[in-house]
């Protein structure tokens, strides 16, 4: 929990403090705003989509295999997903002009400058995908410590480079590729951490048998991964906000990186730790252990939640304040990332209880229910945020936010009742 604190710590520096006091609200902090939130989500999609799928596959294969078809697994895996990353990273190069085009086409940020950052960006796909195997396989041994420094070492070293070349020209180049060069050092620190679980690399064929697996077990997550983060982060965080003006985008990400730090620190820190014993044999096939096991999850998660959600509500203006109160940054736009907080803060305690509810299908491998809820809650966000964006602007975003979670903590409930699990 303290290294993942430290490295939300980072990056809310990075793109909640040091983006907007180095580039303010403008084009050029828009460009790199866009750039980092396209493949961040793309990394998302993959990391997330396998991340509690892989978690259960690598639990029951190691019981069902030999070390030495373990291992042949494993290294099979990881060269699935770098070869996976590696194709989707050549596909952001070929159309990153595509893509800067149709997300940016209501707003005024030069093309050029938003497709080079996106392509300097591109690279972490690679490693972010092999990272997402060696990190579901060291979750799995429980080596939570190691997979924590996902945050710190990016984010740490775009702060590096932020305070080293804080007057250079051009620095929002430098930015996207030290996060491509965070992603590559965080990859390697997994591969000496897996190494050091006895774990011995060797280059590996893609078998059958890894396809398969991958197919049966992370397809479906994925998909619903992918429509829920492309529809929210891509869609309705870029496309819809950037019609508000110029520097809306970065604007609204102060808020949401706070929200989202917060969520993952208690809703995915407890569903993460929480996964592996959910999907050990016993606990799995067994509903009322599997049932206490979540009701105890869910507790921690409101018994921290909620105070935090007060403290956002109670203290939003305060807390903008704080950190924007003192630079050049103009009134208006301080109040108007309190009153983001304030509406994202109605529903962070829902929102950190998606995760944890989620892990509970995860463990039962019951990913059609993941799926459609994933689906169905993506759609559901973007109608709000399309409604309420006409009539309350940015702050309609925010809002449409704690409805969908409201919304997806109750189909959520109703989904794991289904697979005859009760939380409470």
């Amino acid at each position: 929990m303290v290294i993942t604190f430290a490295g939300m710590g980072l990056s809310l520096l990075v793109r909640v403090l040091l983006i907007p006091k180095r580039f303010g609200f403008s084009d050029t902090a828009d460009a790199l705003t866009t750039a980092l939130t396209v493949v961040l989500v793309v990394d998302t999609i993959v990391r997330e989509g396998a991340k509690f799928s892989l978690v259960p596959l690598f639990v029951s294969r190691e019981k069902e295999m030999n070390r030495t078809e373990y291992r042949h697994f494993t290294n099979s895996l990881l060269f699935s997903l770098l070869a996976i990353g590696f194709g989707i990273f050549i596909l952001v190069e070929l159309f990153a002009p595509w893509i800067t085009r149709v997300l940016l086409s209501k707003s005024t940020i030069d093309i050029q400058t938003g497709t080079t950052v996106l392509r300097l960006c591109a690279p972490l796909l690679i490693f972010g995908s092999g990272s997402t195997v060696l990190g579901a396989f060291l979750n799995s041994r429980q080596r939570f410590k190691t997979v924590a420094f996902r945050n710190a070492l990016p984010a740490g070293t775009a702060a590096l480079i932020f305070l080293v070349l804080w007057n250079t020209e051009n620095l929002e180049n430098w930015i996207a590729a030290a996060y491509t060069g965070g992603f590559a050092a965080y990859f390697g620190w997994l591969c000496i951490g897996t190494y050091r679980t006895g774990h011995r690399y060797a280059l590996t064929g893609i078998s059958v048998n890894s396809l398969r697996s991958l197919k049966n077990t992370v397809t479906l997550p994925t998909l619903g991964f992918a429509t829920r983060q492309i529809t929210n982060r891509l869609l309705v965080e870029i496309y819809l906000i950037s019609q508000l003006g110029g520097g809306a985008i970065t604007l609204y990400k102060c808020a949401f990186q706070i929200f989202s730090a917060l969520q993952t620190l208690i809703g995915i820190s407890i569903a993460t730790t929480g996964l592996p014993d959910m999907a050990t044999d016993d606990a799995a096939n067994n509903k009322q252990k599997l049932g206490h096991t979540l009701n105890r999850n869910v507790r921690t998660t409101i018994l921290i939640g909620i105070p935090i959600a007060l403290i956002l509500l109670i203290f939003h203006g305060k807390i903008s304040w704080i950190l924007y109160g003192r630079g050049t940054i103009d009134q208006t736009s301080i109040e108007l990332i309190g009153q983001l907080l304030f509406w994202l803060g109605t529903g962070l305690a829902f929102s950190c209880l998606i995760p944890v509810l989620n892990a509970g299908l995860y463990a039962q491998q019951a990913y059609g229910f993941v799926f459609a809820n994933m689906v169905t809650m993506a759609l559901l966000n973007f109608v709000a945020a399309y409604g309420l964006i006409k009539t309350w602007g940015i702050a309609g975003i925010a809002l449409a936010v704690s409805i969908t979670a409201l919304l997806a903590v109750g189909s959520l409930t109703y989904l794991l009742r289904r697979t005859q699990v009760s939380w409470f």
